[in-house]
């Protein structure tokens, strides 16, 4: 099979992206139209051999009053996001105001006036990023304009077609698997799920670290009742380290749930995976976690805090965050995951603002049911009809498709129909 992966070399940075977008990022949620304005001017702009990129826009609902952890948590995954592989530029727009909203300083400007750790214009320059800033609240420097929004949009057009034009000179090189991140998530889980489908996904994961890839997974919550599958994947007398921080973290969480339980209710399973066959989150979970893979000699490298940088270094690794699908796939994205496999039952058109999301299911009548969803079907009718085995099945199905994704062959459906999710706000502790 031939795994030659084509990417965009991101000169200074030692990444390679599997796209090449130029990100639009509001940096608090109180600009997400104006964001969208400018967007909206190059929304059906295309580059690239089979034209898989774009102008993609982040819009989320934070960027001001955070506090402590949940501070630091923001400004991560808004700096991860901006420095994604995927992304070759990107422009920040603020307010003014809020907390991540420091503009630049201008030459000769006392740094004295400018001090703060959350700015990521320079955080951003220091990883070698492409940027450029507009300020909503800015005055009117230039006389043509009536207003400084009006300045601030004009001027975030120009940029943007600025990067465009940039982007649109580099071609894809030649390199391997070892440079790239694959994400792994589940939802709209039914019994086949975890009967079939994450089981399947367990076997592509496998090949894919074997071949020097890295793999990252998250959703604590569901790993509740499924503890012994996780530990299995710790070697705990080389990694005590490791078996420390996941118990730690399960630990918590379990106490967080316990905590909220009078107020979640049916919120994990979901009333539709209960309505669907799964009658616990045990039971859901025990399905769950056999996406993670089968191999006990490919153990669980280190655990993760949410959008934390993810090492590419092959292997294993888990990111703490919540359950639902945008948060555990925003935290993945931002920690620099280049595209999501994401196992459904039921089905879910989730897709992500910087990387491709295909879904996965080996529920027949979803994928009849949602063909402009589902990107893979994999016919476990085949072991019933003509003895196959499921881990040949999914690595003879899915992992091509993984490859043409990747290379920019094809686009995921979640693309095709510009599905751009992204939040930050997550309120998730860290263990």
């Amino acid at each position: 099979m031939e795994e030659a992966i084509y990417a965009y070399r991101r000169k200074g940075r030692k990444v390679y992206g599997i796209r090449n977008h130029v990100l639009i990022l509001p940096t608090t949620a109180c600009v997400n139209r104006i964001a969208e304005i400018i967007w909206d001017e190059f929304k059906d702009v295309r580059w690239g051999e089979n034209k898989e990129n774009r102008v993609v826009l982040a819009r989320h609902s934070g960027g001001c009053t955070h506090i402590g952890f949940d501070e630091e948590i923001a400004f991560n995954t808004l700096l991860g996001l901006a420095s994604h592989p995927n992304i070759y530029g990107v422009l920040l727009i603020s307010l003014g105001c809020g907390q991540f909203c420091k503009r630049p300083l201008i030459e000769g400007e006392n740094k004295k006036l400018n001090l703060s750790e959350f700015k990521l214009y320079d955080r951003l320059l220091k990883r070698g990023v492409k940027v450029y800033w507009i300020n909503v609240q800015e005055r009117v420097m230039f006389k043509k304009y009536k207003s400084s929004l009006e300045q601030a949009i004009d001027l975030g057009k120009k940029f943007v077609e600025r990067m465009i034009e940039d982007a649109k000179t580099m071609e894809r090189e030649e390199t391997g698997l070892e440079h790239f991140v694959m994400g792994i998530g589940n939802g709209a889980s039914d019994p086949t799920s975890g009967l079939f489908t994450n089981s399947a996904l367990g076997y592509v994961v496998d090949h894919f670290i074997h071949k020097g890839g890295t793999v990252v997974f998250s959703q604590t919550i569901e790993m509740l009742g499924a503890e012994e599958l996780v530990f299995r994947k710790i070697d705990r007398n080389k990694r005590k380290h490791v078996y420390n921080k996941v118990k730690r973290l399960l630990e918590t969480a379990v106490v967080l749930k316990e905590a909220l339980q009078e107020y979640l209710g049916e919120s994990d399973p979901t009333p539709g995976n209960i309505r669907s066959g799964i009658s616990t989150l045990t039971e859901k979970s025990v399905g769950t976690m056999l996406k993670i893979g089968h191999d006990p000699s490919i153990p669980i490298k280190d655990v993760l805090y949410f959008s934390q940088k993810i090492p590419r270094n092959g292997g294993l690794y888990l990111m703490d965050s919540p359950g639902m699908d945008i948060f555990s796939i925003s935290g993945m994205i931002a920690g620099g995951a280049h595209f999501v496999i994401f196992t459904t039952g039921m089905g879910t058109p989730v897709g992500s603002v910087a990387g491709p999301v295909l879904k996965v299911t080996t529920n027949k009548e979803t994928f009849e049911k949602m063909p402009d969803i589902i990107d893979i079907y994999i016919p476990i009718e085949e072991i019933f009809d003509r003895g196959k085995k499921l881990k040949d099945l999914s690595i003879e199905i899915m992992y091509p498709k993984i490859l043409k994704v990747m290379n920019g062959e094809i686009l995921s459906l979640a693309e095709q129909r510009g599905h751009m999710d992204f939040d930050v706000r997550c309120y998730w502790p860290r263990a």
